[in-house]
Order: structure tokens, then C-alpha cells, then sequence
């Protein structure tokens, strides 16, 4: 990236300086240092619900595989989103749909369309895993969901992935659960902890080596810090290796504040690294590391004229490097609808 940049600035600077001779020499250090960049570090995020077309992580999809080997050879799929809230496991063809609780409708929210996830769309997504050669983190739902079910859904996916499966999450954004799935007065990050913990706990009696990825949060970041400061008081803890959270610049497309020179103002990557700054000192207390598994420019579809052009590109590598060099393990660009200029 570095290399074609300069190699860029420089063929400009010949063009407009042709009557002379100018070299240009761009040093790189030998020896790195700071923190490394690991090789699975880009990754896309999908929705949970894609995977009620079983179709579309297979084997068969030659299209979508090349696609992804072309991004990398070593990438990260993170399958959650809002949907994800809504999934349940249904193992058998015959397996009847469980009852659902009543939920708050909120406008902005999403409404409560449940789907199922099947045993035929795992073994695909395992087979759409080795083919691109990427891994997978995992979302179970937590909104509509329980420790029994999930425990059950977390040991096939499991059993099924094997290797390609990184880590489990559990819950998508659970700090806006009080606007429709939890009582606002009494949910915290200390009570999602507690729901948190009782299904890691199922999940893990089913399958002792889960390792996990928590809290991804949408925006709340400082319940990373509370949950750090939680942790030594937990019995046993279930193994989490990464503290996760999105990162969204703005949305709607509707909002005027989503624009091109509000992207890219300095301010903008100086609230990024505020964030990091808070997300990497809470991972350290845990031992774990840090990553961004779901965020873009505009959520709820991107904006055009902003997310589907070069400057979203140049905003992603940029925000994507300084991440990196906060020692994250990886970001997870949105995928489900978005239009996006980063991919």
C-alpha cells in the first residue's frame, strides 16, 4: 500500500516536473516494528440470516469464492448483524419452531421476523470455509434465544466447522437490547454479563475447547471497560480471546452529517483512536485481543455518493491501518446491503 502510494505521488510529480530529472527513493525498514499486522487481519461481515439461502455459503457458489480468494487468501467471515437476534436453531427438517417471547417494536429497530438456521446451511458454510480458505466467527443469538438452544446450535457448528470456526459470539449489539429486548431500567453491562455468562457456560459444557468473542457492542464501547473490570471476579471463566465492538462513521443515508469531508476530517480518526485507546486497554486486563468485526461509513445500506466511491476506499485503509497499529486483530467491513467502496 505504502509502495504504490509513493510510486503514485511520484509519477505525478514527474509529469509536472517532465523538463527535469527527479529520482524518487522510498525506504522501508528491514526490521518491522510495532505491532503485527497478523495474516488473517480483513475480514466481511454478513448478516446471520444469509444462511437461510444454504446456497450462498457452498461450495457451489464458485462466483462467491473467487470473489473472496481474490480479497485474500487467509480472510475472517463474521456471520451476526441485527438478524441474528431473530435466528433459531432448527437441527432436523422436522424440528418444530420454538415459541418466542413478545418483544417491543421500536421504529429503527428490526421487527421480529424469525427464521430458521439449519444443519443444511452449516455443513454448506463448512464447505464454502475450506474451498476460500478463510475462518469463521460464529453469531449465536442471545436477544430471542435460549442457553439450551444455543448449546445445541454451538456444538453442531462446532463439530461441522472444525478448524474454520475461530470463535463463538454470542449476541449482536447487546447494548441497544434496552430500546426493544430487555427492560431499559435494569439492563447493564454488568446484567448482560450474567446472560452472557449462562450461555458461554452451556455452550461450553457442550463444547469445552469454545473459545468466544464479546461483548460487540455498536457503539457503547465503555462496556468493554466495566466487563474488564468484571472479570477477575468470575469463577472459571469461559475462554474469551477477543473483545469485540462496530464502528459505524454515521446513518442513515437520510443524515446530512454522512459526507465525504466529514469522513476524512482529522477529527473524525481522532474519535477512532479514542476508541481503540479504551477497547485495547480493557482487552489487555483480559489477556485477549481486540477487533472490529462489523462497521463501514453509513449503516443501514451505505449512502451513495459517499460509501460507493474512492474516498470510502481511501477512509477504509486508512481507518484499517490505524487499527493495526493499535494491535487489532482484524476488522470485519459490513456486507449486508451495504454499498461499499471498500471492498
Amino acid at each position: 500500500f505504502l509502495v504504490t502510494a509513493a510510486m503514485a505521488a511520484g509519477a505525478t510529480h514527474l509529469h509536472a516536473e517532465s523538463k527535469s530529472v527527479i529520482q524518487v527513493r522510498l525506504t522501508i525498514p528491514s526490521k518491522a516494528e510495532g505491532p503485527q499486522m497478523p495474516a488473517d487481519f480483513v475480514g466481511l461481515s454478513y448478516e446471520v440470516q444469509q444462511l437461510v439461502d444454504p446456497s450462498f455459503f457452498s461450495s457451489k457458489n464458485t462466483g462467491l469464492i473467487n470473489a473472496f480468494r481474490e480479497i485474500t487468501a487467509h480472510g475472517v467471515l463474521r456471520l451476526g448483524g441485527n438478524t441474528s437476534e431473530f435466528g433459531y436453531w432448527k437441527s432436523t427438517p422436522d424440528s418444530p419452531e420454538p415459541a418466542h417471547p413478545t418483544i417491543r417494536e421500536v421504529v429503527g429497530e428490526p421487527k421480529a421476523h424469525y427464521y430458521p438456521v439449519t444443519a443444511e446451511a452449516v455443513r454448506n458454510l463448512a464447505e464454502f470455509l475450506k474451498a476460500t480458505g478463510w475462518t469463521c466467527l460464529y453469531g449465536i443469538g442471545m436477544g430471542t434465544n435460549t442457553p439450551e438452544r444455543a448449546a445445541e446450535e454451538a456444538a453442531f457448528v462446532a463439530d461441522a466447522l472444525g478448524g474454520s470456526l475461530q470463535y463463538f459470539q454470542i449476541g449482536n449489539e447487546a447494548d441497544l437490547f434496552d430500546r426493544h429486548l430487555r427492560d431499559p431500567k435494569t439492563w447493564s453491562a454488568k446484567t448482560y454479563l450474567q446472560e452472557w455468562l449462562a450461555m458461554a457456560r452451556a455452550i461450553t459444557a457442550r463444547v469445552p475447547s469454545a473459545k468466544f468473542g464479546m461483548p460487540d457492542v455498536a457503539s457503547r464501547v465503555e462496556w468493554l471497560t466495566d466487563i474488564a473490570a468484571l472479570w477477575p471476579s468470575i469463577e472459571n471463566p469461559p475462554h474469551v480471546t477477543t473483545l469485540t465492538h462496530h464502528y459505524y462513521f454515521g446513518g442513515p443515508a437520510t443524515n446530512p452529517e454522512v459526507n465525504i469531508p466529514n469522513l476524512l476530517m482529522p477529527a473524525t480518526m481522532a474519535k477512532v483512536q479514542k476508541t481503540a485507546d479504551t477497547a485495547t486497554a480493557a482487552a489487555n486486563k483480559m489477556g485477549a485481543r481486540v477487533r472490529m468485526t462489523e462497521g463501514n461509513t453509513c449503516y443501514r445500506g451505505g449512502k451513495p455518493g459517499v460509501s460507493d466511491v474512492l474516498a470510502a476506499a481511501l477512509w477504509a485503509a486508512d481507518y484499517s491501518l490505524l487499527l493495526a497499529s493499535n494491535n487489532y486483530s482484524g476488522v470485519n467491513q459490513a456486507t449486508h446491503g451495504q454499498a461499499n467502496g471498500v471492498v
